[in-house]
């Protein structure tokens, strides 16, 4: 990951130039000047209301084990700023206090029940929460305790806060993300990695020096780093697959708030992005708020960055301002991903690669190009420093159909790395 903040100024000196920008509404396929067309475009439609929530079924509401005829158990844990750790989280009066007595309770939990994290409004003060607990064919969702699933932030009294804690003798705000998931340990389910289910609803994140959530289904130890789980250009062979994100905030991240620099190595903090996936596929990213994402060195971080063979993901619907690096980065093998009917403000700053989607390739790490991603009805914004219209997209490596490293496999044939239509300033 270390590496790839030298890439975001670095490698594009020795980048082929492909951009693209437009004042009015677009619809081109990408090429190697800005404004041709040439290719073949197919224009994706938007994704639901702006702020409507999931259309998934309602689980059980009620404390413990709760179900309805012919729908499957849930198991429903309540958290609270005023509640203990010490008690089981079966019912409001009961519940715990922090993500970590949360994980234990849904690990030692019936494997057969969906899980509901109900949590009361207030701000919790706690670092990184590393998460390797899951439930085969069911899904862990983190809510506030008044959502009802397909309501928007207009039905809930207020987001519950999750604010990065701080060391006890620096003082300095701690590192790494607020919620980072990654394979089930050693023994526990998916420690190959498979279908996750994590949900989260309306909840709002803050401080975190490195991002909000990430989701890594990469191979290697959890936290040791980047280790394909396959050869360059192919599919992962694990994954951490199949989560939604819908109407949180995340605000405020990225070492402008917590201290630190991304290359001080007596006080390393560096943010990546708001969410984050690595080897992780179809998921659902729509209708949350990315506000105030910015390193100090005005680089790095994104609002959604979408690296190593993550594919057939959605970003839809969201509100992006005050990113200071390219607001949408996709990397290495990541294919067939579509971000739809986003609304762009001031994101970015000047330089050759800056956009609003941005993709990349290392290939002094034997990375490949991404191919069938859709950049489509979104409306587009400026820098965040004066009037100039941030581009669309820039490419990076080579043309549309350039494969990457030596040794990728060629596009499929009739793709192209990019698509884009309906994208408006």
């Amino acid at each position: 990951m270390r590496f790839d903040i030298a890439l975001d100024f670095g490698y594009v000196a020795a980048s082929f130039l492909i951009a693209g920008c437009s004042s009015s509404p677009e619809l081109s396929g990408v090429a190697a000047s800005a404004g041709e067309g040439g290719f073949a475009n197919v224009s994706t439609s938007g994704s639901g209301s702006s702020d409507g929530g999931p259309l998934e079924a309602a689980g059980g509401g009620g404390g413990g084990l709760a179900s309805d005829a012919g729908a499957p158990a849930t198991q429903t844990i309540y958290m609270a700023v005023t509640g203990s750790d010490d008690a089981d989280g079966s019912t409001p009066v009961t519940a715990v206090e922090s993500l970590a007595r949360v994980q234990t309770l849904v690990a030692a939990g019936p494997q057969d029940a969906d899980v509901e994290v109900r949590i009361h409004a207030g701000t919790y003060v706690a670092g990184q929460v590393t998460w390797q607990t899951y439930r085969p064919g069911h899904t862990i969702s983190f809510m506030p305790d008044d959502y009802s699933y397909g309501e928007g932030i207009a039905a809930i009294e207020a987001r519950p806060v999750f604010e990065n804690g701080k060391a006890v003798a620096s003082k300095r705000y701690l590192p790494g993300y607020w919620f980072y998931a990654c394979a089930g340990a050693s023994g526990q389910p998916l420690s190959e990695g498979g279908t996750s289910g994590l949900r989260f609803y309306y909840l709002e994140v803050r401080h975190f020096s490195s991002g909000g959530i990430s989701l890594d289904g990469s191979a290697g130890s959890c936290g040791g780093g980047y280790h394909a789980s396959s050869p360059p250009g192919e599919p992962s062979a694990r994954g951490l697959d199949e989560n939604t994100i819908i109407g949180m905030r995340f605000f405020e991240l990225g070492n402008q708030y917590t201290g630190g620099l991304c290359d001080d190595p007596n006080w390393p903090r560096c943010g990546y992005g708001g969410v984050v996936l690595t080897e992780s596929s179809h998921n659902r990213i729509a209708n949350n708020v990315f506000e105030n994402l910015i390193n100090q060195e005005q680089s790095y971080i994104h609002a959604v960055y979408v690296t190593h063979k993550s594919s057939s993901n959605e970003f839809s619907g969201n509100s992006v301002k005050q990113v200071s690096s390219d607001p949408v980065k996709v990397r290495d093998a990541s294919n067939f991903n579509k971000f739809d009917s986003n609304v762009f403000d001031q994101n970015d700053f000047p330089r050759m690669d800056a956009a609003h989607y941005l993709e990349q390739a290392n290939t002094m790490s034997d990375e490949c190009a991404s191919y069938h991603n859709r950049f489509t009805n979104n409306d587009l914004g400026t820098y965040r420093t004066g009037s100039a219209n941030l581009p669309a997209w820039y490419l990076t490596g080579g043309d549309a159909t350039w494969a990457g490293s030596v040794g990728c496999p060629p596009l499929p044939a009739g793709e192209v790395r990019l698509t884009t239509a309906g994208n408006a300033y």
